[in-house]
């Protein structure tokens, strides 16, 4: 089964604040977080995610961050939407400040001592952040994708920015699905995949989310298996293969404070 065909039947309708954001429209914390997200850290402007979970109405908000990509290269890419996100047009950027993404002082779940910083990590560019939203162009349909999509983009150290948008007091919900790709030199200081920091803040602060999304050469987290039968899809600088991994008990997920809800 192709793992578009696998999503479509999960799909939600556009949450209500997305459908009715207007151009110069404010960005809301809590709304944006409340809705079903795709973190995706180290993500480059890669746009595979977002035509995965967008076309499939799986998802229709995304968090993007990496601090090796600079703000005018992601702005360059959006300039040009057909080379990432065909079938789509800005309606609105909204500009944001850490405050607006962490209304408090947030408390790290990793200390100096357990990271190595140093290791692989090159030069980061200066960090920003903005939502873009994107609109759907006349002449596509429901068929193509979701009719408004919103993409938080961080210049961000993509461990960190888990840590501080998902577990936290204040946090509202896991993500939905976390993308995850290893590159021997790909400059960060850690794995995204199995035994990675990014796996031990969720495990540490039980903020798991539903699917991983698994490079083929990258080892799923603990507790995610493949979902059977189901092909992968290609995405990256290397059209890599990715493989959706399913949490194994996903029981728990309906009660647990701030995880990701299976279906709405």
């Amino acid at each position: 089964m192709k793992l578009f065909d696998y999503l479509r039947p999960m799909g939600e309708q556009v949450p209500p604040w997305l459908a009715d954001f207007p151009n110069g429209g404010r960005f809301e914390r809590d709304q944006f977080f409340g809705s079903r997200i795709v973190f995706y850290p180290g993500s480059g402007t890669d746009g595979q995610p977002v035509r995965l979970f967008g076309s499939t109405h799986s998802a229709h908000c995304f968090v993007y961050a990496d601090y090796g990509v600079d703000r005018p290269t992601v702005e360059a890419e959006l300039e040009h939407l057909g080379r990432r996100f065909r079938g789509y047009h800005t309606l609105a950027r909204v500009n944001l400040t850490e405050r607006d993404l962490s209304p408090r002082v947030w408390t790290p779940h990793t200390n100096p001592a357990e990271v190595d910083r140093e290791k692989y990590r090159f030069a980061a560019a200066p960090t920003f952040g903005f939502l873009e939203v994107l609109e759907r162009d006349q002449g596509f349909d429901d068929s193509h994708g979701a009719r408004k999509l919103a993409i938080l983009f961080l210049g961000a150290d993509g461990f960190a920015a888990y840590d501080g948008l998902f577990c936290q007091e204040f946090s509202v919900s896991a993500p939905i699905a976390v993308v995850v790709q290893d590159h021997g030199f790909g400059g960060n200081y850690d794995r995204f995949g199995r035994g990675g920091w990014l796996e031990r803040i969720a495990s540490r602060c039980d903020v798991v989310p539903r699917w991983l999304l698994v490079a083929q050469n990258t080892d799923p987290w603990e507790g995610f298996v493949p979902v059977p039968g189901v092909d992968g899809d290609p995405g990256g600088m290397h059209a890599t293969p990715r493989f959706l991994h399913e949490r194994r008990n996903m029981s728990g997920l309906l009660t647990k404070r701030r995880t990701a809800r299976p279906s709405q």
